[in-house]
């Protein structure tokens, strides 16, 4: 028994919407991640901050440097890591 025509045109969509798929994540891979989260961090390099935390804490420090998923900051008790999926907001102190 053959394909029902139904089906068929569902596969052909099916088909046609993963070609889709695959040229935007092309696309997206190409672009690398967006400058926004680098060039705000960027700015605040050196300087005192506030990071609210997701767990509801929050830290006042100087952000030492940071890379794609964490941040180095120094704190009165020494340096720290803060993992950047933990943060919920920055904001300069100074």
């Amino acid at each position: 028994m053959g394909t029902l025509p139904a089906l068929k045109v569902f596969e052909e969509e099916i088909s046609q919407l993963k070609k889709q798929v695959e040229g935007i994540r092309k696309k997206m891979k190409a672009a690398g991640p967006g400058p926004a989260s680098a060039d705000i961090l960027n700015r605040y390099v050196g300087k005192r901050v506030a990071f609210a935390l997701r767990n509801g804490q929050e830290v006042a420090a100087t952000l030492v440097e940071h890379d794609r998923y964490n941040c180095l900051v120094e704190t009165g008790d020494g340096q720290m890591v803060l993992l950047k999926h933990a943060i919920d907001t920055v904001k300069p102190l100074e």
